[in-house]
């Protein structure tokens, strides 16, 4: 009798046609044009200056998209966001489920391969952040890279900007592609931060001294690419990446990183943070 032949328990990628994603050209450090960017600051933060400048500009995004559609309570209150309403295709000041119902319709139905933006601002006291049910936003955010019509997926791209970032879910949070952090924070949204996006320096300590390096200039903004596993200040200077750390760790360099107890000082002697 033979020797058994030996079981195969390997795991082997699968071959797919890359023509059916739908993916623009490389972006990087920028996220592909199918994503899902979360934007979190207080009042005149600049936020709006940055999805203006994001989504205008044909230097960012400006030109990845056919149609584009702002839902905003404040759509027609912000003189900012003229150029937006100018721009952009379709623009909401209330949200309902029933909206975004529609617009997934109307991408499904969509024949040809240009892409939808869909920018939610300001919508925290809509239903579509209502605590305790899994709601609208976080059944469209689990599948969005799939949307499409039959012969393509990858339709729709989504921005959410909001004051707060624990009225964003976990569901939501989850399937981020970057995130920009925008503003002086307050200690309490610090720390819930550097609850959820510990994996950018891989503690505590070692995320509030990415924030802390991120605010030099008054407008400056952390922009955390989850897609690609970096912080940076703004687009261009790099802070930390995962590829770096495997290299050097970041949080225990006592050279080139503050103490905790440094940081723990500046954080309330509101160096950092203002309320």
């Amino acid at each position: 009798m033979g020797r058994p032949k030996k079981k195969d328990y390997n795991i082997y990628p699968i071959n797919i046609d890359d023509s059916k994603k739908n993916e623009s050209e490389d972006k990087y450090p920028l996220s592909n044009a199918v994503h899902l960017h979360i934007i979190v600051g207080r009042v005149k933060s600049g936020k709006s200056v940055l999805l203006n400048n994001l989504y205008l500009s044909e230097r960012l995004y400006g030109d990845d998209f056919e149609t584009k559609i702002l839902v905003s309570s404040t759509a027609y209150n912000d003189a900012i966001n003229k150029f937006m309403i100018d721009e952009f295709d379709f623009v909401f000041s209330e949200y309902s489920d029933e909206l975004m119902d529609e617009i997934v319709d109307m991408i499904e139905k969509d024949e040809g391969t240009g892409r939808f933006l869909v920018i939610l601002d300001d919508i925290i006291d809509s239903d579509a952040f209502t605590r305790g049910k899994t709601n609208r936003i976080d059944k469209l955010v689990s599948r969005y890279r799939h949307i499409g019509n039959d012969e393509v997926e990858g339709k729709l791209a989504i921005a959410i900007a909001t004051q707060y970032f624990k009225s964003i879910s976990s569901i939501t949070r989850n399937n981020a592609t970057a995130y920009y952090i925008m503003g002086i924070l307050p200690e309490m949204e610090l720390k819930k931060k550097s609850e959820e996006l510990i994996y950018f320096g891989g503690s505590d300590r070692a995320f509030l001294n990415i924030y802390k390096k991120s605010r030099k200039e008054a407008y400056d903004f952390l922009y955390l690419s989850v897609e690609h596993l970096e912080a940076r200040r703004n687009h261009d200077e790099i802070l930390w990446s995962e590829k770096d750390s495997k290299d050097t760790d970041s949080g225990e360099n006592a050279d080139d990183e503050d103490s905790e107890e440094s940081i723990e000082k500046k954080i309330s002697s509101n160096d950092i943070w203002v309320i």
